[in-house]
């Protein structure tokens, strides 16, 4: 009777309860999940050494140009906020910030109350690594790497020797105390200065840079930030009044050589006029020294102004050869400059930011340094120009300047003498004042660039770390731990591959359901062996339960279904050792007795027999000795208390089970006591295990298979199904067994593995092999993971094939 299995529904409905079941099944690899995530992550944060974070706010102030040099010339400039942020975090700063800190001097493993102050450090090795160790008051050696004495020194006193220095000065602790001391690699603290400074605009056009660094130590990070800004000033003003003060030094030079020659020209034209008698000049020599004096002066301001734009060029081409961000402080007054400039200083942002997510090959950024180039070329063909302006406007002036020398030479000799005198006097005086005007003006705007960066809040002492964050690093732990925990229980319920409920079971073998048998409690620990055996009856200890009432639905559906006056010898088999046959045999034994039948139950596992011990008798004589002929059926007979029930044990453990069940002997004790008794139960081993169960169908009227829920795989199942087709045996249904009382919870596989004993049994490669109870015979486990890689899905194969 193989009725078809039924259809799998074409839509299931989405359960909750499902879900959670699932979780509830597999809560060890749920909790194992939750807690590795979560114990790593509260480890992570309570080990970790707290990260602090120091900051400073400054104000970039949009200063205009309030004094002009030179005319046209304005000596003032502005930088975007993003431009001034890029200058905060130049390497150039980080530089400055490393050398006044000493950041690259390392000082470890320093014994406990040892203190000292380095003032200088420097090495010319390829990985300078020393150890101080102090040897008297004031008093220290020095060794290398290797062990090997550098020297000794002495506290306040440099220290030289072979391409190493070192001053060490207010050296206090005990003698034998030590550090070790390392010259970092310059570049590479650089560059990890570098990777933690951040500076942002606060707000959207404020004008506000938030300046910050994150260390370990609170009192370095400050420090840095301090000195960080302190650099950036620095910069600023070189870079805001370079030219200022280049201009200043230029007409500081042209006033000190031109203040002697002014005394000296002035004191030339008193001696002349006392020795040749004449004061004044007439009207015309009078205008046309004027003349002179005004084209000197012209010539004077247009070499200024040219000396201002070839030094603009050139730090222009300076910038362009070394990278660098370029804002120009030359003609920021003329449109076409001010324009570029601005143009010049997005594009240069615009590229900064493409940098933090495309390389130099990208094509976006290849695209914006050309425009970058093009604005560079086309400030460069300005500056060109405005010199070739300049020096034409220079030889201009020259030619007219020769001019009115020619009228000079014309006047009479002791006019033309004091004309020339008093020329030469007049022109150094009017050059000198102009020349203190344009310092004052140079001097002024050197002066009020300084202030276009004000500090808003200098660094302090952070007191709070910023890092490790407890409350939300172990929120995020539980929340990954829970994700992580019910991936890997769905992940782990997906790979199951057991038939884990009586639909999977009817679909996997095509066989009805006789029954599902309730978890049986266990029983009382404190008995001993047999007497907790014995509780296993529990539908003659419990007739009332709801395990007992399964019990009599099986008795039903068997009596409906497939039993009648013929059919008596009923076999209860299973896939596996373990899956509580003898339980379920011996439980409906009772049941059938229960209707009034007389009933014979016979423990054909004589590998691992049970049945004795649950019917409180013990193993022999049995029926090995029946068979052999050693004993009669009714010295083998045992009574079980149980009206109208009466037991065969196994008996003695045979060399041979599976030929003496499969013997002429078997065949006819069961034939001859079938007259005698109403039905006839057999606990047969495990169909997978051995070949006892197989031989005994061949001679059963029923066959029934008892299943664990959860721990059978599907393959099994069916090979266990296909081994008892080819032999046609009658088999009537299935009967789940809730053995461990978690309805669907099981993993792959319980219980002890098992292997035969003296070379008599054989395993179907499920990792199950079947000692006697009297006898353990030695031999190796079958690995767990090689039992489970024989059931893996081969859906789950095929994905790696």
């Amino acid at each position: 009777m193989q009725p078809s299995a039924s259809p799998r529904p074409q839509e299931e409905e989405i359960n909750l309860f499902e879900y959670a079941a699932v979780i509830i099944r597999r809560w060890k690899i749920f909790l194992l999940a939750l807690c590795a995530v979560f114990i790593g992550v509260a480890l992570y944060t309570f080990l970790m050494k707290p990260v602090y974070e120091a900051s400073s706010s400054l104000h970039v102030k949009d200063v205009k140009g309030k004094g002009e040099l030179l005319g046209e010339l304005s000596l003032n400039t502005t930088n975007p906020v993003n431009a001034e942020i890029e200058i905060f975090k130049s390497r150039s700063n980080a530089e400055k910030v490393v050398e006044r800190l000493h950041l690259n001097w390392l000082i470890t493993k320093k014994s406990d109350g040892f203190k000292f102050k380095i003032l200088e450090f420097a090495s010319t090795a390829k990985e300078p690594v020393y150890r101080i160790k102090m040897t008297a008051a004031d008093t220290f050696e020095v060794k290398d790497d290797n062990g090997d004495l550098i020297g000794k020194g002495n506290a306040g006193v440099l220290m030289k020797k072979d391409g190493f220095s070192l001053l060490i000065t207010d050296l206090k602790g005990e003698i034998g105390d030590s550090f070790q001391l390392e010259l970092a690699p310059f570049d590479n603290v650089v560059d990890g200065l570098r990777n933690n400074i951040k500076a942002i605009e606060q707000g959207r056009q404020t004008g506000i840079i938030r300046a910050s660094y994150t260390s370990t130590d609170p009192v370095l990070a400050r420090d840095i930030v301090n000195n960080l800004v302190l650099a950036y000033l620095e910069q600023t003003v070189v870079f805001k009044t370079e030219e200022a003060s280049r201009t200043v030094s230029f007409i500081d030079e042209q006033m000190n050589g031109l203040r002697g020659e002014l005394d000296n020209s002035e004191k030339n034209l008193q001696t002349y006029k006392s020795t040749a008698g004449v004061i004044n000049l007439d009207g015309e020599a009078t205008a046309l020294i004027g003349k002179l004096s005004e084209m000197e002066k012209s010539r004077t301001e247009v070499a200024l102004q040219k000396q201002q734009v070839e030094f603009a060029r050139d730090s222009l081409k300076r910038a362009i050869k070394k990278g660098v961000i370029y804002s120009p402080g030359i003609m920021r007054n003329d449109p076409l400059v001010a324009g570029l400039a601005a143009k010049l200083a997005e594009l240069e942002v615009q590229k900064k930011g493409l940098l933090t997510e495309y390389t130099e090959a990208h094509q976006t950024v290849k695209a914006t340094q050309s425009q970058i180039e093009e604005v560079q070329n086309k400030m460069l063909a300005i500056y060109e120009t405005g010199l070739t302006n300049l020096t034409r406007q220079e030889k201009d002036v020259t030619q007219q300047l020769s001019v009115y020398e020619k009228q000079m030479r014309r006047l009479p000799d002791v006019e033309r003498d004091l004309a020339r005198l008093t020329r030469v006097s007049k022109v150094n005086a009017d050059i000198y004042t102009f020349l203190l005007q344009k310092h004052e003006e140079a001097r002024i705007a050197k002066a009020s660039t300084i202030s276009n960066i004000d500090i808003v809040d200098p660094a302090i002492t952070p007191g709070t770390p910023i890092k490790p964050k407890k409350a939300q690093n172990l929120l995020l732990g539980l929340i990954f731990g829970l994700a992580l925990g019910i991936g890997l229980a769905f992940f782990q319920e997906y790979l199951d591959d057991t038939i884990k409920n009586a639909d999977e079971a009817k679909r996997a073998m095509g066989l009805p359901l006789l029954a599902t048998i309730p978890h049986i409690p266990g029983p009382d620990p404190k008995l001993n062996g047999s007497a907790r055996k014995a509780e296993a009856l529990i539908t003659r200890s419990e007739p009332k339960s709801a395990v007992a009432e399964a019990f009599r639905s099986l008795r039903t559906n068997l009596h409906f279904s497939a039993i009648n006056k013929e059919k008596k010898i009923i076999l209860f088999t299973s896939s596996f050792p373990g899956e509580g046959k003898s339980i379920i045999s011996s439980n409906a034994a009772v049941i059938f007795s229960q209707t009034g039948a007389r009933v014979l139950i016979v423990d054909c596992d004589l590998r691992r027999s049970s049945l004795h011990k649950q019917f409180s008798h013990s193993k022999t004589p049995g029926l090995s000795e029946l068979l052999t002929g050693d004993i009669t059926f009714a010295e083998a007979k045992h009574n079980t208390g149980i009206p109208g029930l009466d037991l065969i044990s196994a008996g003695t453990t045979p060399p041979n089970p599976s030929e003496l069940l499969g013997s002429e002997a078997m065949r006819r004790f069961l034939l001859t006591h079938r007259e005698n008794y109403d039905y006839i139960i057999i606990d047969a081993p495990p169909v997978l295990a051995v070949t006892d169960a197989p031989v005994l169908t061949t001679i059963s009227d029923i066959v029934i298979l008892i299943m664990e829920a959860g721990r059978v795989p599907i393959k099994a199942a069916q090979h266990m199904r296909e081994t008892l087709a080819s032999i046609q045996a009658p088999v009537a249904g299935l009967v789940i067994n809730d053995k461990t009382g978690k309805g669907e919870s099981y993993g792959y596989y319980g219980g002890r593995y098992y292997r035969y004993g003296k070379g008599y049994g054989y395993g179907y490669g499920y990792g199950y092999g079947y000692y006697s109870d009297e006898e353990q015979q030695p031999g190796k486990k079958v690995s767990r993971w090689k039992t489970l890689l024989k059931f893996i899905p081969e859906k789950i194969k095929k994905r790696f094939k």
